[in-house]
């Protein structure tokens, strides 16, 4: 009898916990962002306190977003990419998670955008001509959203930013703001930026900074950001940031 009590205090106890998860208010807690505009996409990016859907309603009207896109449930951070859009328009967006029943739905303002008056987006199969490319060497890169932190865990943490040109991803860090001495990187040539940083010390205040830098068509041009700084969690404790 005494193992039926304790399988049966055990289910119990794992109901009530599963009823608050679930009764728990889902909030924005970052974003919405537009990651990337191209001719014919967009990609909207949003984090929430607990682990919600991923929707985003959109379209030409503001007072009619009639659009949908969306993602598997399940996310902390939420990133949907709107695809199908026409160049040369104005698009506005408003993102959702959670539950529309009993207010726990958390809804964001309504953003826009605007979609380059191109017939195709450059970069949407990795590819540019010659031409394109000579016009890029010539555009000024600049990081045009972020850096943000999507994540901030014991050991790792993952840094994301937006660049007006194809460029390198690379964040310098370490736990002097003067001496940023680790390198974490991905490969060149994108305009939406995503690295992870690996190997952190849990309780540890980090500094990082992004770098940014056209070498293969503009040698020279580049971007940095000043040091920003980070705690790593420790022991189930929620990082700071």
């Amino acid at each position: 009898m005494r193992s039926g009590s304790n399988a049966l205090g055990i289910a119990v106890t794992l109901l009530l916990m599963a009823g608050m998860l679930f009764a728990e208010t889902v909030k924005i807690t970052k974003g919405p962002v537009v990651e990337h505009v191209g001719a014919n996409n967009a990609e909207i990016a949003w984090s929430t306190n607990t682990a919600s859907p991923t929707i985003v309603r959109y379209g030409t009207d503001p007072n009619n977003l009639t659009q949908r896109a969306e993602m598997p449930w399940g996310a902390l951070t939420h990133r949907v990419t709107l695809k199908n859009l026409e160049p040369g328009k104005t698009y506005y967006f408003h993102a959702e998670s959670g539950s529309d029943q009993d207010d726990k739905q958390a809804n964001s303002g309504v953003g826009k955008f605007s979609t380059p008056g191109q017939a195709a987006d450059n970069n949407r199969d990795g590819r540019q001509d010659n031409d394109e490319r000579r016009q890029g060497a010539r555009a000024e890169l600049k990081i045009t959203n972020g850096p943000t932190l999507e994540h901030v865990g014991e050991t790792d943490a993952t840094v994301a930013w937006s660049t007006s040109l194809p460029s390198s991803s690379i964040v310098k860090y370490g736990t002097d703001p003067h001496n940023l001495r680790e390198t974490a990187e991905e490969p060149w040539g994108a305009t939406t930026h995503r690295v992870q940083l690996k190997n952190l010390r849990p309780n540890t205040r980090y500094y990082y900074s992004v770098h940014s830098a056209q070498g293969k068509d503009a040698p020279g041009q580049a971007d940095d950001t000043p040091p920003q700084e980070f705690t790593t969690g420790s022991g189930g404790r929620e990082a700071r940031r």
